[in-house]
Order: structure tokens, then sequence, then C-alpha cells
């Protein structure tokens, strides 16, 4: 006879039983997982703005102005005193997931980006005036880890 067959006695059955018990107790009790997860993307997001100057989606962020490197004194980008890559932290973490975030003053328009600039030196361009340069958010490359954390922590 050809094909596929499939046996189950009473020890498969048990033993099938007690995985899916198992199962569905860790699927409630994701918490240390999202938390392991958490830590694990505020790491990440620091690695962004400290080291790879880029975004989530892997594109490089745009350079600093000339006005900007000649008043900073500086073409560094983001970096003066690491006040940002400092203020990410892990929010809430709950059996569904996690947030982190960062209560830096310059974060919204670092990640957003500034289309209208008040103040003794504007650019003369109707272009924004301050390039979004987003640190936070999820690469590939995280989505791929994040999944591997859940499904080892599910396979204990």
């Amino acid at each position: 006879m050809s094909g596929l067959q499939l046996k189950i006695d009473a020890s498969d059955f048990s033993r099938l039983t007690k995985r899916l018990e198992r199962l569905l107790h860790q699927a409630d009790h994701m918490r240390p997982v999202m938390q392991q997860a958490a830590e694990y993307m505020v790491n990440s997001t620091k690695n962004r703005i400290l080291r790879t100057k880029r975004g989530s989606d892997g594109e490089k962020w745009a350079a600093i102005s000339a006005l900007t490197a000649e008043l900073k004194g500086s073409t560094a980008i983001l970096l003066e005193h690491g006040d940002l890559a400092g203020s990410v932290q892990v929010g809430d973490v709950s059996d569904h997931g996690f947030m982190i975030f960062t209560d830096a003053e310059q974060a919204s328009w670092l990640q957003n980006g500034v289309r209208r600039v008040k103040g003794k030196y504007r650019p003369k361009k109707p272009s924004p005036q301050i390039p979004p340069r987003p640190f936070m958010g999820f690469s590939q490359s995280n989505i791929k880890r994040i999944s591997k954390m859940i499904r080892d922590y599910l396979d204990e």
C-alpha cells in the first residue's frame, strides 16, 4: 500500500496532550520572552543611534547640513551628548507585547523630521529643514530575531 499512514496509540495521544497543554500555558505566559525582546530592541535601537546611523529599513540617515556642521563644529549625526541613546528604555511589557520609548526632547523631530524651523538660521529652499533620521522601528533582522526568541521560548 502506498501513501501515508499515521497511527496514534494511547501513549502518543498522552504525550501530544501534555505538549499541547504546555504550549497553551506558555502562550498565556509570554511576559518573560516579551521582556527579553524589549531589552533586545532597546539595544538594537541604541546601536542604530550610536553606530549604524540607519533607519530600521536600512536606509542611511541624511548627512547634516553645512550650516549645522558649522554651528555644531562637527559633522557627527545625532551625537553631542548621547542623551537620545541613553534615553531609550523599556516601557510596558505584558504577555501580549512590549513597548520601548524615549523621553528625549529631540526624539520626535529626529524620528519624523521638521518642515519648518524657527530661529535665526533658516535655509532658503522649501525642502524639509531637518530631514527624518528614524531610529525607532523594527528591521527585518529584528523581526527574525524576536520570532526566534518566541519559538525558542515555546519549545522549552
